[in-house]
């Protein structure tokens, strides 16, 4: 079906309008009159053929001027697809042993192991009587009246129950989605791919499409990206999703098949709604037990990967005791398969937070293990233990921190800093009290680099690298007088890959300065003052002001870490005190906001202009902002606990981001040397501009090899150089199992001069909880369903599928369209008719 329309996209009283038919009515009353001289000169049918064609050019010229459009619609036939996504991760190998009664009735119901047309009636009722805690009723009063009939049919019914229950008991969840979808009896995927095409997706920390052929398998073969020490529901919805470009057909609606776990940092929910407003509904069907199972694990772990000699790391591992009420569990701590600590607890049948202090003394890379007692009857025996792994260095923080005056910003954190053993500190208070009675003032009042020669001043440009030894520059509010060459500033952050943090101050910094270096390293641009004081000074004083909430970058950060729990960090968080003052500004391109400031007013919140830390990485390092000049408040009634813990774990993190390798023609660094098997860093060379001058067409490349056999190259691949940063060459790294590796960096021409450009990666085993929880999740699975349009479902009514799914073959209507107005034929007529008017007007002596 088509339908054609004719419409004038300026036929309105707009001025162009009226301004265009008065122009033509003016041309129009013109040629009137030349037509009334002319007639006198030529023949009248010379005359009339002229006077013709000049109107008929003036109406094309109207009708141009009203931009004419021939629009048409037309409906056209699209089939949809439908995906079907099984979890594979490591919880959907649980046999529910714990499952009661019931929900094995119900899944053996499903999975036709029992019933038919002439007993379904008597398994409701033998549901009906396991949902109210009771005994079923085994014999129905219409089948026999002698008593020892019916007490033998009864214990046979019973026993057969039973050993059916025993089968259902092997059954891991992830089998029991394989006979859901492939039970010849009610062959589910067979139904749903004749309703049109369906896509087979495998997810756990991943997703992949595979053939049913997987699924005939077993699920044994699973591929190695997917992850399976992971459950990411979002990446199921985002899987096979394919875009319009590609071809691929449109996605009509999603089939999870899942326990509804989900340990990753995304919110499926979201998702969800995504998909709702798309119009895709999702229909989980869930598996596996919402009883909680006999089970002791290890729920999760939280330790620095990368700490100092004699640091005294701490280990919190979070210890699942469900359905062991009042028993003893041993916890063991060991390192290379020796005790070394070892804590017993009673269980409570809730999770139990368990501390151990790591032994640092001795460097490099060292290994422990953590082991829980395996008590009968567990779900599991393979969440008892986990391994993991710290690396040690014998180094320290090297930190500088420069300030005006002894505000309380600086007081606090110059103590907070000052008592950490593993920070070198360097002070610099520009304005204090000097009596003169002593030598020199208690802080330095001058960034001094190195000593000058006599009768000569301090000059900062008496060092070309002054910073080289620092690893992290904390520049309070200073004024222009102090700090006005920030050269040395620019140089630290981008050539030798140092963490520059500004804090935020009212008198100077940034908006005193007009330093267009300070510009550029600033991630964010149109600063203005946002003052809370005098709208909730009444309130409590921790009450006041504006909080700050962690994005999931931040959340991500080590240096916002203060509980191994992310919603118990979360909360923290956002409970501290709050804010009275900070600095408000937008986003650079490449910032990244770690914490937002919510209004105490509860007002929305604006992403690009509400940040309050905030990070950005420029060249070789990175340069750090904080919009608030009062941290310190975050020690209202917990002392050093929260303001400490983050200005020391920021200085770490500096000393660990710092690039390490290379010479005076390049430096050589990685985003992270410290990852998670899986996870991505990206290997970089940062070449100077002079080296490149002289060698512009210079490769470089990267070799790998485990820290144990330096010689032997495992993987090797080449740094590309970046378009819109010639000095920079970059790549991602390949994926890597989890130990310690030493990656070289190779170039030609050779710049090493006889030195080796080397930096460790440490790539760490997944700190996962998927085994730490075994329970079903219908709540999540609930939700998502309902954000996108769907419905939840169980293995007994998974049948409702396809009376739920929606039409696949689908009918869009489209719409295109010509614009008559600037088409070339237009314009070819106007000339055409113009050409031929004015060869009659040469043709007869008019002028």
């Amino acid at each position: 079906m088509s339908e054609r329309h004719f419409q004038f996209n300026s036929f309105e009283l707009s001025g162009w309008t009226i301004v265009s038919v008065c122009a033509v009515m003016l041309a129009l009353v013109t040629i009137v009159l030349l037509f009334r001289y002319e007639r006198r000169l030529v023949a009248p049918a010379v005359g009339n053929t002229l006077i013709a064609l000049r109107v008929t050019t003036l109406i094309f010229i109207l009708l141009t001027f009203l931009e004419p459009v021939l629009t048409w619609s037309f409906n056209t036939e699209t089939t949809g697809r439908l995906v079907v996504a099984v979890d594979v991760s490591d919880s959907m190998n649980t046999q529910d042993r714990h499952a009661s009664d019931l929900e094995k009735l119900q899944l053996a119901r499903a999975l036709k192991m029992i019933g038919n047309d002439q007993i379904d009636e008597r398994l409701d009722r033998w549901e009906n009587a396991y949902s109210l805690k009771q005994e079923p009723p085994w014999v129905d009063e219409s089948e026999t009246a002698n008593p020892e009939k019916r007490t033998k049919l009864a214990a046979s019914r019973k026993q057969n129950l039973k050993e059916l229950f025993a089968e259902i008991d092997k059954l891991s969840r992830k089998e029991i989605a394989q006979k859901l979808l492939l039970n010849p009896a009610n062959p589910i995927l067979e139904k749903l791919q004749k309703r049109g095409q369906v896509d087979l997706v495998l997810f756990a920390g991943d997703a992949v499409l595979a053939e049913k052929t997987a699924l005939e398998e077993g699920l044994d073969q699973v591929p190695n990206q997917v992850h399976m020490g992971l459950s990411n529901l979002s990446q199921a919805l985002k899987a096979s999703a394919g875009s319009p470009e590609s071809g691929a057909s449109p996605i009509s609606g999603y089939i999870l098949l899942t326990d509804g776990r989900d340990n990753s940092q995304l919110n499926p929910v979201s998702t969800a709604e995504q998909l709702g407003q798309m119009q895709i509904p999702i229909y989980p069907v869930i598996l596996g037990s919402a009883h909680q199972p006999k089970d002791i694990s290890i729920a999760a772990l939280d330790y620095p990967q990368t700490t100092f000699k004699d640091d005294k790391p701490l280990l919190k591992a979070r210890i699942g005791t469900s359905g062991y009420e009042g028993q003893e569990v041993r916890v063991v701590l060991k390192q290379n398969d020796r005790e070394v600590a070892v804590k017993q607890f009673k269980s409570q049948g809730i999770s139990k937070l368990l501390e151990f202090e790591l032994d640092s003394g001795k460097l490099g890379r060292q290994e422990f293990k953590i082991e829980t007692t395996l008590l009968p009857g567990e779900t599991r025996d393979d969440n008892n233990e986990k391994s993991f792994a710290i690396n040690i260095v014998d180094d320290k923080s090297h930190v500088l921190l420069v300030e005006e005056t002894a505000r309380w910003e600086f007081r606090y954190l110059h103590n907070a800093l000052e008592r950490d053993k593993r920070i070198e500190l360097q002070q610099v208070l520009f304005e204090q009290p000097y009596m003169g009675l002593l030598p020199q003032p208690f802080f330095p009042n001058q960034l001094l680099i190195k000593t000058p020669p006599e009768n000569k001043q301090p000059n900062l440009a008496d060092n070309p690298h002054p910073f080289a030894e620092k690893d992290l520059i904390i520049i309070g509010d200073v004024s222009p007088a102090h700090l006005e060459n920030w050269e040395h500033i620019q140089t630290f952050v981008a050539d030798q890959g140092g963490t520059l943090v500004l804090l935020a101050g009212k008198k100077y910094l940034p908006l005193g300065h007009q330093s267009e270096i300070l510009n550029e390293l600033l991630p964010l641009k149109n600063l203005k003052a946002v003052d809370w004081n005098q709208a909730n000074f009444k309130v409590p004083p921790a009450e006041r002001g504006m909080r700050l909430r962690l994005t999931p970058e931040g959340e991500a950060e080590p240096l916002f870490q203060f509980d191994v729990n992310p919603a118990t960090n979360r909360d923290i968080w956002e409970q501290l005190p709050g804010h009275l003052w900070f600095l408000q500004g937008e986003l650079k391109p490449g910032a990244s906001v770690l914490a937002y400031g919510i209004s105490p007013f509860n007002a929305p919140l604006d992403e690009e202009t509400d940040g309050v830390i905030i990070q950005r990485q420029y060249g070789s390092g990175k340069v750090i902002w904080i919009g608030i000049d009062s941290t310190w408040r975050w020690r209202y009634r917990v002392g050093d606990r929260y303001h400490h813990r983050f200005w020391g774990q920021l200085a770490r993190w500096a000393a660990r981001n710092k690039a390490s390798a290379g010479n005076e023609f390049v430096k050589f660094s990685l985003s992270k040397t410290d990852i998670d098997a899986g996870e991505i860093t990206t290997a970089t060379a940062r070449w100077t501009q002079k080296y490149l001058d002289r060698f512009p067409d210079v490769k470089s490349s990267v070799t790998i090899a485990k820290a144990i056999e330096p010689d032997k190259v495992i993987a090797s691949f080449d740094l590309n150089r970046q378009k819109n940063q010639p000095v920079i060459h970059e790549a991602n790294l390949p994926a890597l199992p989890a130990g310690e590796y030493q990656l070289k960096l190779i170039t030609s021409p050779e710049v090493a001069q006889g030195k080796e450009i080397m930096t460790p990666l440490f790539v760490h085993e997944i700190k996962t909880i998927e085994l730490g929880n075994l329970t079903s999740n219908p709540q999540l699975l609930s939700e998502m369903a309902e954000s996108s349009g769907g419905k939840m479902l169980t293995p007994g009514t998974i049948d409702q599928l396809l009376e739920l799914l929606p039409t696949l073959s689908q009918e869009t209507t489209n719409q295109d369209e010509i614009t008559l107005w600037d088409h070339w034929l237009i314009l070819t007529l106007i000339m055409g008719i113009l050409t031929v008017e004015w060869a009659i007007r040469k043709l007869n002596g008019l002028p």
